[in-house]
């Protein structure tokens, strides 16, 4: 998606302090919050609801993690917007050394609604499969390529921390897609939230309690352990199938 986009234009970003370029330091990093907010999002303080990268993709997810500031931002939105700042202003100082630390935590902010991502679209998979087993009517199938494209994005992050929860992690969200609505062992949520959780310990810079809870399960040690017979239960469909598509196309483009 635009996560690795947006990281080429922060690291271009250090790169360019640290040669004493800090008009054209400026000018990536303008960049780069242009790939993580995006143009749709308007002037309007916290956006609207109408972008589709990540920054979007925050605002989706803070709803059912219950990480939603009291004005229904996401938490992790404002604390990325709030590093880009800083970053505006170590540039503008030439402080490239503080500059290259705050860009690492931005780095580490953005994955947290990629992994929500994740464990969202593997419980919405779950119940999808669920219903289409019994007499419940089905919900549709529009999380399983948005939850294939997000785990791709993660899978390497993952894998430098535990080798093992990222196998765990494709097992379900990649190994048989497209053929995952099909497939019990592509339907598991409770062996990604595992698998997530064992991993979230041992990836420095990422605060588990950012994740927040979902379904009542949150992802930090001593939190409720996940539900491995998830019932199908009423929500609210939220589709990210916009984000998935201009991520193709700007990685299409570089």
């Amino acid at each position: 998606l635009t996560y690795m986009t947006t990281l080429e234009k922060l690291y271009s970003s250090v790169r360019s302090c640290k040669y004493d370029d800090r008009k054209e330091a400026a000018v990536n990093l303008d960049l780069a919050a242009g790939y993580f907010v995006g143009s749709l999002e308007g002037k309007e303080d916290g956006g609207s609801f109408d972008g589709s990268l990540i920054f979007m993709l925050a605002k989706r997810m803070c709803v059912h993690f219950g990480t939603c500031t009291s004005s229904n931002h996401a938490r992790i939105n404002e604390r990325i917007i709030s590093l880009f700042y800083t970053s505006q202003g170590e540039i503008e100082t030439g402080a490239c050394e503080s500059l290259e630390r705050t860009v690492k935590e931005i780095e580490n902010s953005m994955i947290v609604p990629m992994i929500q991502g994740v464990l969202y679209s593997a419980r919405e998979n779950e119940i999808y499969y669920k219903q289409r087993q019994g007499t419940t009517k089905s919900i549709g199938t529009e999380f399983y390529p948005e939850g294939f494209a997000l785990a791709q994005s993660i899978l390497p992050i993952i894998e430098d921390a535990d080798t093992n929860a990222a196998k765990e992690i494709a097992a379900v969200m990649v190994d048989s897609f497209p053929f995952s609505s099909t497939d019990v062992a592509s339907n598991d949520s409770a062996k990604v939230h595992r698998a997530v959780r064992t991993a979230l310990i041992k990836l420095d810079g990422v605060d588990c309690s950012q994740i927040g809870s979902l379904g009542g399960q949150g992802f930090c040690p001593g939190d409720a352990a996940p539900i491995d017979n998830l019932s199908p239960a009423s929500h609210t469909s939220t589709s990210l199938v916009l984000l998935v598509i201009t991520g193709v196309l700007l990685f299409a483009l570089y």
